[in-house]
């Protein structure tokens, strides 16, 4: 199953096995277990990584766009907004609600990556293609992020459509491609490999 995530590091030395008890079917599922680990830790790292990396160049790009407004003020708002979703009108005036707001946009530009690298799993043409796969990614993302805004009562439609047009380039471009060539990067031994299973 996680045979394509393999890279040359990754294999147990079968002599190491020698010393343990039990049948050589027994070591061949311990090593396939080695295995399983090896490659769950590796994508879990992508994803983690992918994610983090992600919700920066977001992050930056906002900075990017609001280049006349200090970039203390675009954060504070930013993270504002995002810490809303959970503490709902209050969090304006919370003085916890930058810091709420940093752990949740982190952790679902994460949770998303986690979801990509999911994906890439089965569908390794993913990895093959990050500029398009990752666009697509992103756009899934920015809609489903809108819906998470409507049902918590924070969606504002955009003002201009220079703010959509913003919205749909930092999801597309700065998050679904940032993560889809870092999980590429990360996964670049197995790119060229099917999953099996």
């Amino acid at each position: 199953m996680f045979a394509a995530y393999r890279n040359e590091s990754d294999n147990v030395n079968p002599s190491a096995l020698a010393g343990c008890s039990g049948t050589l079917s027994d070591r061949a599922r311990r090593a396939e277990a080695v295995h399983r680990t090896v490659a769950l830790r590796r994508l879990a790292t992508a994803g983690i990584l992918a994610g983090l990396a992600g919700g920066v160049v977001m992050e930056l790009f906002f900075i990017g766009v609001n280049r006349g407004a200090p970039v203390g003020a675009v954060l504070t708002a930013q993270f504002t907004f995002i810490a809303g979703v959970v503490l709902g009108p209050a969090a304006a005036t919370n003085p916890a609600a930058v810091p709420i707001g940093v752990v949740l946009h982190f952790c679902v530009a994460v949770g998303w990556a986690l979801g990509y690298v999911y994906l890439v799993r089965s569908q390794p043409q993913l990895v093959r293609e990050p500029v398009i796969s990752g666009a697509a990614f992103g756009l899934v993302v920015y809609v489903f992020m809108q819906i998470v805004l409507l049902t918590a009562g924070q969606y504002h439609r955009p003002a201009t459509p220079v703010d959509l047009a913003n919205g749909l380039l930092a999801h597309m471009v700065f998050y679904g491609i940032a993560v889809a060539l870092v999980v590429r990067w990360m996964l670049r031994g197995a790119a060229g490999s099917e999953p099996a299973g």
